[in-house]
């Protein structure tokens, strides 16, 4: 299992650093995050600005941009989410209200 990263603590800095299985590659948790995050960093075809692949609206102008991969749920399949679910919560707490007043003692 060669390249298997696993957690260890830095004993001259006392810092989280993650080691490679291979003892090759030692990179801090920050850096490796912060390596992930830039996969996922492209620019605002409107002015430019950093903005992440998964937003719908850019935070500095409020410009419209279409997420890579993810598409969000129309208003309409939301309202009906809602309705099934706020349906079936109403006629579980009724079916629990009747059970306590017939079993109670």
């Amino acid at each position: 299992m060669a390249g298997k990263i696993f957690p260890c603590k830095n004993i001259e800095s006392g810092r989280k650093v993650w080691y490679n299985q291979d003892m090759k590659k030692k990179t801090t948790i920050e850096e490796d995050r912060r390596a992930r995050a830039e996969k996922h960093v492209l620019s605002c075809p409107n002015c430019g600005s950093p903005v992440l692949d998964h937003m719908t609206q850019c935070p500095k102008c409020k410009a419209k941009l279409t997420p890579k991969g993810y598409q969000p749920m129309s208003d309409e399949k939301i309202k009906k989410i809602r309705y099934i679910t706020y349906t079936i919560g109403a006629v579980i707490s009724i079916a629990i209200i009747v059970l306590i007043i017939v079993f109670r003692k």
